[in-house]
């Protein structure tokens, strides 16, 4: 059901003498024969379209703004005539304004069934008021408007470039405006005044700019503005239609400036620049910016009145270092609101999306999207991210069925949204970070000290129970001899808190040992190949994994300039990259480590100082940042790290010498891995050697080898022989079993006869 139903069921019903004219007959023919064509077919079922559902809601407001205690046939009409498919279809022929009052005015009671809609003198009147509020043809019918006062119509260049902001503001599917009170003051201050009454509001994306210009537009309908206001109204500039078509250089400007003289002519539009920055660059030759130099020049001479809406970041690039420019404005901050606000607004708009996904939301749901929003969207601003996982996950819920927002549809939007499993979200964290040192302790054995001391600090963050909560979730240096399991902790740290190994990203410092390669992490500067694209490894590595593990090796061989650069930044849980875009480190979990010829001149006593006999209660890195005995100047020196960067440090974690118990056990594993790729590589089914466990573990310490080194002694001593013997063709045929054993001292790799 459409709104062209509603159209042609309200004069099909109509009766009486209204419908013996050309005109409307010919509106009834037009109606049908618009029916015919978009519902070729007779359906089995009935829907609701949301064009239809979004008459419905405006026949309400109708009859409450004309002080009905039901909906009429009047409302219902009224409504229907605003729908754009009737008027794209109808008023090309016919001023449906004129006749909704002429079709209702007078109507007799056999237009409805019911006998409470009997129009009666004091009902004529009200609904004569309600047609006034008609919207046609892209005039906008003002709230409080005086009835006698016609709705001001779109003509010539504001027709074909612009819309009326009061259309959105008042359509019944739109968003109510919440709060905001001092911004909307500040716009209209500026907007009084008599020299810079151009507002140029300056916020980050999704803080509620072009909403908030929607809610001023609102006002400006309302006649609630001083009188200097009161009469105007503000057109959306659309950059599409504006540039759309331009063949021929100077098309843009010949439009901009045939905009500008109506504007100038009719005395009473605003004109509204969403993304002022996109427009001021277009036209001229290569771009040279003529569309800023006219609307420059229609500024300065005040013939004009716009409000503009930019990032910061693009204020600097665009309008700032046009300093004429600039001063034509009068910038206003939009700040993002904060979580209690968020949740006062989402409270006042729940009836719309109740309304369009036909389901329950409750406050509950609300907390929770506000929370969840926070704690995993923190790259994004209030309100935009919590309107965005309340549509999606309203969305899933009315799909799956569901009558009401549940708090599985939520975390199924999350996680969609994310990339996070569904059962990070699904678990209770406490009882789930419960399992974190087990989990760490069987993914790095041997090492029970660095797992608690690393699963302390996880614990904390995880529990929201942080002093700052904007730093990352732990930041971590890993002291130790090469492979005793520091790289497969952050492995481990990865697959746990965020699902998968590779939410992991490695960062060698050791190539950043110059200053120029600052580029590198943050992007290009200025006047520099690839600025203004996203180059820098650090800044895309957090941006597009904001969930992640960042993972920062041989960190003591960064220069200082670098190391200073990434204390600050983990000090304040984000960094400004090349374009002035800010990057949240937030949900990220750092570690760093350090180069494997710093850690092996350690790998006797790892520690602060030189001589363990000095500080015999020195025995613990954590056990010094928990008592504070650690100064900043000890820990930077110790390891040669910058004293800003040593101060982000939540926790040093001392890796031990493993044992021979824990080393067999790693070796183990490797050999059950090595097993597992083989027999998946080639038709083989390997049989292992017990004694293979010994012996590689009593090769490593003969050799004097950490783990490290197990990869190439496996690739010397099995797989090599192995790829000899599948060469050889002693494998062709059926899956044959291998057999890799320990004789003579040396390891034998053959096949085994059946």
């Amino acid at each position: 059901m459409s709104p062209l139903h509603i159209v042609v069921a309200m004069l099909e019903g109509a009766g009486g003498g209204r419908l013996q004219d050309g005109e409307m007959t010919g509106l009834l023919e037009r109606a049908r024969g618009a029916l015919a064509r978009r519902f070729p077919d007779r359906a089995e079922s009935i829907m609701i379209s949301k064009d239809t559902q979004a008459v419905i809601a405006e026949a309400g407001r109708l009859a409450e703004s004309s002080g009905e205690a039901q909906v009429l046939p009047i409302h219902l009409f009224n409504a229907a005539l605003t729908a754009a498919v009737v008027k794209e279809e109808l008023a090309d022929i016919i001023d449906l304004e004129r006749i909704a009052a002429r079709f209702f005015v007078g109507a007799e009671p056999a237009t409805s069934s019911s006998p409470d809609c009997a129009t009666s003198p004091s009902r004529a009147a009200n609904f004569a008021s309600a047609a006034d509020m008609v919207v046609t043809q892209g005039a906008t019918a003002t709230v409080g408007q005086p009835p006698n006062e016609p709705p001001r119509r779109l003509e010539g260049a504001l027709r074909d470039y612009c819309s009326d902001l009061a259309d959105q503001a008042t359509d019944a599917s739109a968003h109510p405006f919440v709060g905001r009170e001092r911004e909307i003051t500040a716009v209209l201050e500026t907007l009084c005044r008599k020299l810079k009454n151009n507002p140029l509001l300056i916020g980050k994306p999704g803080v509620g700019k072009t909403a908030l210009v929607s809610a001023v537009a609102a006002r400006l309908c309302g006649q609630k503005v001083p009188p200097r206001l009161q009469g105007k109204r503000i057109l959306e500039v659309s950059r599409l239609r504006l540039l759309a078509e331009a063949k021929f250089a100077g098309d843009i400007e010949e439009r901009l400036k045939t905009l500008l003289e109506d504007v100038q002519r009719l005395g009473d539009v605003i004109l509204f620049f969403d993304e002022i920055h996109t427009l001021l660059s277009a036209g001229g030759a290569g771009g040279t910016g003529d569309v800023a130099n006219l609307l420059k020049s229609a500024l300065s001479k005040g013939q004009v009145t716009c409000v503009g809406a930019t990032t910061l970041a693009e204020y600097y690039k665009y309008i700032a270092r046009d300093e004429a420019l600039a001063r034509r404005f009068s910038t206003i901050t939009i700040e993002e609101p904060s979580r209690e606000e968020t949740y006062n607004i989402l409270c006042q708009t729940r009836r719309s999306f109740e309304s369009y996904h036909g389901i329950s939301i409750d406050e509950e749901a609300i907390s929770l999207i506000i929370e969840t929003a926070e704690r995993y969207l923190q790259s994004r601003s209030f309100p935009d991210k919590a309107f965005d996982l309340l549509d999606k996950a309203a969305a899933k819920a009315a799909l799956a069925g569901r009558d009401r927002l549940t708090r599985d549809c939520i975390a199924e939007t999350l996680s969609e949204t994310t990339g996070l499993p569904l059962e990070i979200m699904d678990d209770d964290p406490v009882a789930r970070l419960d399992k974190l040192e087990d989990f760490l302790g069987s993914a790095v054995p041997g090492q029970a000290r660095a797992v608690r001391d690393v699963a302390r600090v996880v614990r904390i963050a995880k529990l929201g129970l942080e002093l700052r909560p904007e730093r990352p979730d732990g930041v971590f240096l890993f002291v130790g001899p090469e492979g005793v399991g520091k790289h497969e902790m952050a492995l481990g740290l990865a697959k746990f808190l965020y699902g998968s190994s590779r939410k992991m990203i490695e960062f060698d410092l050791s190539q950043f040992t110059e200053v120029a390669s600052m580029s590198r992490l943050i992007g290009a500067e200025p006047g520099y190949v690839g600025y203004a694209e996203r180059s820098g490894l650090l800044a895309k590595a957090a941006e597009d994994n904001p969930h992640s593990v960042l993972y920062f090796r041989s960190v003591d061989l960064a220069h200082t300039v670098i190391q200073q650069f990434l204390g600050e930044a983990l000090e304040q849980g984000r960094f400004t990259d090349a374009t002035g875009a800010r990057i949240s480190l937030s949900n990220t979990t750092v570690v760093m480590s350090l180069s494997p010829a710093s850690a092996s001149t350690r790998a006797v006593h790892v520690g602060f100082f030189a001589n363990h006999e000095e500080q015999p209660d020195a025995h613990s890195t954590g056990l010094l940042r928990a008592t504070g005995s650690l100064h900043l100047r000890e820990r930077g020196s110790g390891f040669g790290l910058a004293e800003s960067l040593a101060a982000a440090i939540d926790e040093v974690v001392e890796f031990q010498v493993l044992d021979r118990p824990a080393t067999e056990r790693i070796i183990s594993e490797r050999l059950g891995e090595l097993q597992a790729r083989l027999e998946a590589a080639q038709p083989v089914s390997i049989e292992l050697d017990p004694l293979l466990v010994s012996f590689f573990a009593e090769r490593l310490a003969v050799e004097r080898k950490s783990l490290g080194q197990l990869e190439r002694l496996l690739q010397e001593t099995v797989i090599i022989p192995f790829t000899h013997l599948y060469l050889d063709r002693h494998l062709t045929g059926a899956r044959r079993p291998v057999g890799i054993r320990v004789e003579g001292g040396a390891v034998s790799v053959n096949p085994i006869c059946t």
